[in-house]
């Protein structure tokens, strides 16, 4: 992967990144794919009750918001 490219401000230091599109969609995809394992990480340490995956995941971003 190349370096990607960044704007600087007037004293040269970095503010912003430019990625590809492809970069930046598998950015997405793994953030995605952490959020879902963190809540299921919540999810199964709970002692309150057992949920379904997708429903505790559910329940995760609810209480995120």
């Amino acid at each position: 992967m190349k370096e990607p490219r960044m704007i600087v401000n007037e004293d040269g230091k970095p503010v912003s990144v430019i990625l590809s599109i492809s970069t930046y969609k598998k950015i997405l995809d793994e953030l995605e794919e952490l959020e879902e394992i963190r809540a299921y990480d919540k999810a199964k340490k709970s002692a309150d009750e057992i949920l379904p995956f997708e429903e505790a995941l559910e329940k995760s971003k609810r209480k995120d918001v």
